[in-house]
């Protein structure tokens, strides 16, 4: 190795190129032209004494070197990103933007149960809140926490379980006046299901005890908002298998009925999950204080 420092703006340029392993793209992400990129890359190359991409015609892909260079770089740049945040917010160590991420239903639960009191108690905190399906890496997207509910599938971030939460059946009072009475799981493939995206003939687990039941129902309609589905099933065109958090006050208001309440899905953790190796801004601890301090709002399993 050439040098013993990294210009971090070379790791910044290294980063953008690994991301979509093509140089235009990344060219243009950063505004810069494709030679100072290829030029930049090649210095950097050049100052480890090392090669990072595998350059072909056709394809780009990162060495072994590159990977390594990959995850630790990743980890640096926010580290730095970080440093000069807090450093610009020293004068009020509780202030700046918090970047977070969570799933549409449950990012809409946190609007209403958690983040309204946690901004009251400190207004100089800003939070910006992602809201996707997706498992997002924090890396890339710059995020310093998200909100997930089951399993974690990357073992590089820190998990906290934080509650549980679990799906029941339900349908409109309409809907069960028109059809047979269902007294159990079996029951349920008379009718046709109002489901979030999971499969065309989706397996609902559900349990009674130590007993477990699967069941597959016809879908008659599918969608990744939750709120479309409550419509759609208040509608009566079909039984879902929601989210209990998700249709707990429809079911409280009499809007939705609650079927085999006796029956329900393995309960999933709620968590929270941020980034390894990296001091924590004081926004980003207190928002973890706040949430241990509230713990009981997320233990959304159904009574039964």
């Amino acid at each position: 190795m050439k040098s013993e420092t990294i210009d971090l703006r070379l790791l910044h340029y290294f980063v953008a190129t690994a991301n979509t392993l093509n140089f235009t793209s990344a060219a243009a992400k950063l505004g810069i032209p494709k030679s100072k990129l290829s030029k930049s890359i090649a210095r950097l190359e050049s100052e480890l004494n090392l090669s990072l991409f595998e350059r072909s015609s056709r394809v780009v892909r990162l060495t072994e070197a590159g990977r390594l260079l990959y995850r630790r770089a990743e980890v640096l740049i926010e580290e730095s990103s970080h440093l000069l945040d807090d450093l610009r917010t020293m004068s009020n160590s509780t202030a700046g933007r918090l970047r977070l991420a969570a799933s549409p239903a449950l990012g809409r639960f946190l609007s209403e149960e958690l983040f309204p009191r946690f901004l009251q108690q400190w207004p100089d905190i800003s939070i910006s809140l992602k809201l996707s399906y997706e498992y997002e890496n924090l890396f890339q997207e710059g995020l310093d926490l998200a909100f997930r509910m089951g399993k974690n599938r990357d073992d590089s971030l820190i998990e906290r379980q934080i509650g549980a939460g679990n799906r029941v059946l339900v349908a409109s009072p309409e809907y069960l006046l028109s059809c047979a009475p269902i007294h159990q799981p079996s029951d349920l493939l008379k009718h046709k299901s109002i489901q979030i995206f999971e499969g065309d003939r989706p397996t609902w687990v559900l349990q009674r005890g130590e007993q477990t039941e699967q069941v597959n129902l016809n879908v008659a309609f599918q969608c990744a908002d939750f709120v479309s589905l409550v419509n759609m099933i208040k509608g009566g065109n079909g039984i879902g298998h929601l989210p209990w958090f998700v249709v707990r006050d429809n079911i409280a208001s009499g809007e939705l009925i609650q079927i085999l309440p006796q029956w329900q899905s393995p309960p999933l953790p709620i968590s929270v999950v941020y980034r390894q190796g990296y001091n924590k801004p004081a926004r980003l601890a207190e928002l973890l204080k706040w949430i241990d301090q509230n713990t009981h709002l997320f233990q959304l399993c159904a009574p039964g």
